[in-house]
């Protein structure tokens, strides 16, 4: 906690250095493109209420504010003129719109990610352009409510082509200069966010109904990966997987309620398993439009945008059927042993093809394509029936995800889960649906981890 608060002095006091730095120096601070003249200063005091929190926002833009009023008896003639009128007035109107450009977006950042679903980068770019017009509609605001009456004003609204209202006024001086600065502010804020947020190491673990996953994190960057043994407790599983300096443990799936809220003299983060799909997914995979497809002992499929995410639903099929059909047709279950089985045996002897029921071609449909999933599996060899039942839980997995693409405008399946490790038959399996279906499967490195990975984002950002 004293480290936290050190780390946020520290960058609040950087924010207002450079808000002088650029107030003061005007090639930096009012960057000029032709007729057009943008301004900086706003920028850093965004990117830092976004960061810091409302108050040191609050702060910054004092600061901000203050810059601005000092200007006034720098040679800023607009400036000296207000002050001329009403030194009291100037100050509001310098003090008070800064003020609200470092609280609006700190908190409108913060309502956005109050559902744990939303995208950061479209958090942090909504906020930063809601900022920089705050400045622009507020200081435009208070200038013709403080100062609409005054005859320096209303000289102004006389012009050659004859009188102007105030909010004509008003608008002409903001003109293009604040949607610049609005669009720049907003497209500089996201990558600025994420390089000044901490790299902490961070431990994620994943307690799901077959199995707990544990993995280390330093940002987005995955050190090592290990699964609990049944014959030990998750304070064991921690301690053997040695996690080194990790600052704390987030910890999400089926068993994340019951967790204290210490382990191991670190702080327990519990976080909603869905959101860490959904984080996951995207740091892993890197890509911010796709359906996931989390196959675990059921399997569910979510689809992902660059502004949030949702659940689009589920099936039984997945884990669970394999291990229960493993077990009892088989006598056991062991994943390795059943996927070299698998791999020996030959589809034609337990499903049923289209090239069983016809010699002709059915639109896009190969001679391979499956009609019917184990309709021979009472005659088949343990290794045809061992291949069908991979077949049935893969192709139907595909087959769903890929109707999912085509309702959701994306062509790109992220698939993970526990029963992807070590399956190059899975790989198999979803290329022909693929091709048949036009779509994109994308299994990663690791795919049991992602839901481990993603709860650790809620610390890392």
């Amino acid at each position: 906690m004293k480290r936290e608060k050190l780390r946020k002095m520290i960058l609040a006091a950087i924010f207002i250095a450079m808000i002088i730095l650029l107030a003061f120096t005007p090639m930096l601070g009012y960057i000029k493109i032709g007729p057009l003249s943008i301004t900086t200063i706003g920028i850093p005091v965004i990117i830092g209420a976004i960061i810091l929190g409302p108050y040191y926002g609050m702060l910054l833009g004092f600061v901000f504010g203050m810059t601005s009023f000092l200007q006034c008896f720098m040679g800023d003639a607009f400036g000296a003129a207000l002050v001329g009128i009403s030194p009291v007035r100037t100050f509001i109107v310098c003090i008070v719109p800064r003020v609200l450009v470092g609280l609006v977006p700190a908190l409108l950042f913060r309502l956005i990610m109050k559902r744990p679903t939303n995208s950061r980068t479209v958090a942090v770019f909504v906020s930063a352009l809601a900022g920089s017009l705050t400045n622009t509609v507020f200081f435009l605001g208070f200038l013709g409510l403080l100062f609409g009456q005054t005859e320096f004003i209303k000289s102004m609204q006389e012009t050659e082509a004859g009188h102007i209202s105030l909010i004509a006024l008003l608008i002409g001086f903001a003109g293009v200069n604040a949607i610049l600065e609005a669009v720049a502010t907003a497209i500089i804020a996201p990558p600025v966010y994420f390089a000044l947020q901490p790299r902490k190491k961070v431990v994620g673990v994943d307690i799901g109904a077959s199995g707990t996953k544990i993995v280390l994190m330093r940002g987005t960057k995955l050190l090592k990966t290990t699964l609990k043994q049944e014959n030990e407790t998750l304070e064991e599983a921690i301690i053997r997987f040695n996690p080194e300096d990790a600052e704390a443990i987030t910890v999400t799936g089926v068993g994340a309620a019951a967790m204290p809220d210490t382990l191991l003299n670190r702080k327990v983060v519990k976080v909603d398993e869905f959101a860490s799909l959904y984080r996951g997914a995207t740091v892993v995979g890197k890509r911010f439009n796709m359906v996931v497809a989390s196959v675990g002992t059921g399997t569910a499929f979510v689809r992902v945008t660059p502004f949030g995410a949702w659940h689009l639903g589920g099936s039984g099929v997945g884990g669970g059927m394999l291990q229960g059909l493993s077990e009892k047709l088989f006598g056991r279950f062991d994943p390795k042993e059943l996927q070299a089985l698998a791999l020996a045996g030959d589809p034609e002897n337990c499903d049923l093809l289209i090239k069983d029921v016809t010699t002709g071609q059915i639109g896009n449909l190969t001679p391979e394509t499956t009609v019917a999933n184990l309709s021979k599996a009472g005659k088949a060899d343990d290794a045809s029936l061992a291949r069908g039942i991979y077949t049935l839980i893969f192709q139907s997995i595909g087959v769903m995800g890929a109707f999912c693409t085509k309702a959701h405008l994306t062509r790109t399946i992220f698939v993970c889960g526990t029963i992807l490790d070590s399956q190059p038959i899975a790989k198999e399996m979803l290329d022909g649906i693929a091709k048949l279906h036009k779509v994109k499967f994308v299994i990663p490195e690791n795919a049991a981890f992602i839901t481990a990975v993603g709860s650790t984002r809620f610390v890392q950002d």
